[in-house]
């Protein structure tokens, strides 16, 4: 289970892509690993914008929650139409200019929504097309980073958790954020990660196969959309970099962003019949993007 990087030089189309085992590190862990090994000095991590303690609140709440919600897709509804039994990986991405970067961030400040739900919104929508039911309420895996909230001796290693977020094609940008820090004022994240404590006990075998398993779900999630957020660094060349999470069996993609010295990055993996989808779903992702009011 590799987590993708790809580092741009400066001047340069090509992309030379990185990957990072996800049972040692998170998607910050790593991109701090390749970064400090290029040079780059951080003394410290981004921290947790949503802290949450204790144990039977969480884990209360996730349950409850569970068992109000609506019916919710099974992999069946996001397979592809007509897809063949065939599957390729394919991986596409694209880099902003700063310009371009900016007159997001001011679109969406103008608009009072976030980045994130601005760039997960028009993602949902750029993938619908082409799943075997575009009506239905999807689950979305959304990382969450950890650190402040636990340490541990390797600040690269693995602080995360996730929640899901919920989508139904006529959501608005609002309501996705809206449904997402609910999810994160109900501590959905501090009750995953003690399920992932759990694991703990299990060799390093065991964990791929614990992930796997828990991301492999029937009913489950469509793939994981991952932030790693706005990286500034003093020491940093002009290069640009992308990122895209991994992808296992029972999900049909992963996406990625990051912002690296005012340059958003973005990134898709699929699971395919065919490349052209996963490009295709780059394309109506960038359209959507940049024809957004």
């Amino acid at each position: 289970m590799g987590i993708r990087y790809g580092r741009v030089p400066q001047g340069s189309r090509e992309v030379e892509w990185h990957i990072v085992s996800h049972i040692d590190c998170d998607g910050i862990g790593g991109f701090a690993r390749l970064l400090r090994a290029r040079g780059v000095e951080m003394e410290k991590l981004p921290e947790t914008k949503y802290p949450c303690r204790g144990v039977i609140a969480p884990l209360w709440n996730l349950w409850r929650d569970s068992r109000k919600e609506k019916k919710r897709a099974v992999q069946a509804d996001w397979l592809e139409v007509g897809g063949g039994t065939s599957i390729h990986e394919a991986l596409y991405c694209h880099l902003f200019t700063v310009e371009e970067t900016l007159e997001i961030v001011n679109r969406c400040r103008e608009s009072g929504v976030s980045v994130n739900s601005f760039l997960l919104k028009h993602l949902d929508h750029a993938i619908r097309p082409g799943i075997a039911n575009p009506n239905a309420r999807i689950r979305w895996l959304v990382p969450v980073n950890l650190r402040g909230d636990i340490q541990y001796d390797d600040d690269t290693a693995n602080h995360v958790s996730c929640v899901e977020a919920s989508i139904a094609p006529d959501d608005s940008i609002e309501m996705i954020h809206a449904d997402i820090l609910h999810r994160l004022k109900r501590g959905e994240h501090r009750a995953k990660h003690l399920f992932f404590m759990a694991g703990g006990i299990l060799n390093h075998e065991g964990k791929i196969d614990l992930l796997r398993k828990e991301r492999a779900k029937l009913e489950g999630n469509i793939g994981s959309f991952s932030n790693l957020g706005i990286w500034n660094v003093s020491e940093a060349s002009g290069d640009g970099w992308v990122f895209c999470p991994p992808v296992v069996s029972g999900q049909l993609l992963g996406a990625g962003c990051v912002t690296f010295q005012g340059r958003l990055g973005i990134a898709i993996q699929g699971h395919s019949s065919e490349p052209s989808v996963v490009a295709g779903w780059i394309a109506r992702w960038l359209e959507f993007i940049r024809s957004a009011d």
